[in-house]
């Protein structure tokens, strides 16, 4: 993951301003199904960028949880350590998700929210599990916009610019792991996973700031130049009726997939 983290240095504040969070209700409900072991609710944030979900997490979570958020980017670190510089139970940590130097058996939920496309999957899986305590969570959290004409829109100008057609669709096809890949896990149960659906409303420049958190999006900035994307993406949204102040609804489901650390046999002998 750090070889990639370069590739959000200097959009730390915009993702922090533009980027929708999570329901808290999904943190409420992977801390009810976690181990309940006295003295141990800690969840690490893998990936935790400038804190949108590190933020949430702690809400849902609630009262006695201590979360360490993760974040190997210099600048998003940066955000993490100014936003929660108040909040005690909140430690910030530059490490990547493949090697992130905690102790084993150390924690009771690990989650990564819309970063594990990032990650060297089988390494991810190999840490979590090494940090996991019996019974502990691993969590996978992903937004996805449901389908809407402006989010074709804005997606077709992507896929026109993009460089490379195939590494997009690679890319895509990466953001979420399978329900069978998860389920396969050594050391870990049969996964399960949950939709929560949400709305946000959005003005025109709103919704171009939040699709200006997508790494593929900067891509395209870098070859045309931010004032035409952002040109463009304006006349996108005039083509629906959105301008100015008005508002539109945009809709969501937030969808988790999560697997349960296996109980290790016991000693004999």
């Amino acid at each position: 993951m750090i070889e990639t983290a370069h590739q959000f240095e200097g959009l730390a504040e915009f993702y922090e301003a533009g980027r929708p969070g999570y329901p808290p209700a999904v943190f409420a409900h992977l801390a009810r199904i976690c181990p309940a072991r006295s003295g141990l609710k800690v969840a690490v944030d893998v990936g935790a960028g400038p804190g949108n979900s590190t933020g949430d997490l702690l809400t849902g979570l609630g009262d006695g949880w201590s979360v360490i958020a993760a974040e190997p980017g210099e600048d998003m670190r940066h955000v993490l350590m100014r936003r929660f510089r108040n909040m005690p139970h909140v430690q910030i940590i530059g490490a990547p998700a493949e090697q992130l130097s905690l102790p084993p058996d150390f924690a009771s939920l690990v989650v990564a929210c819309s970063a594990v496309h990032w990650f060297d999957r089988p390494k991810f899986y190999a840490e979590a599990a090494r940090i996991l305590s019996p019974g502990g969570i691993l969590a996978v959290v992903r937004n996805r916009r449901r389908p809407g004409q402006i989010f074709d829109g804005f997606d077709a100008y992507v896929w026109k610019h993009y460089p490379n057609s195939a590494e997009l669709e690679a890319r895509e096809q990466r953001k979420e792991p399978s329900h069978e890949e998860l389920s396969g896990l050594d050391g870990f149960l049969t996964a399960h996973s949950r939709r929560w659906p949400w709305s946000r409303a959005f003005t025109a420049r709103e919704l171009i700031d939040f699709y200006l958190t997508r790494a593929v999006v900067w891509t395209v900035v870098r070859r045309l130049g931010l004032s035409r994307v952002m040109a463009d993406f304006q006349e996108i949204c005039a083509s629906h009726d959105l301008s100015g102040e008005t508002r539109m609804d945009m809709h969501f489901d937030t969808l988790v997939r999560w697997t349960q650390r296996r109980a290790r046999p016991a000693r004999t002998g």
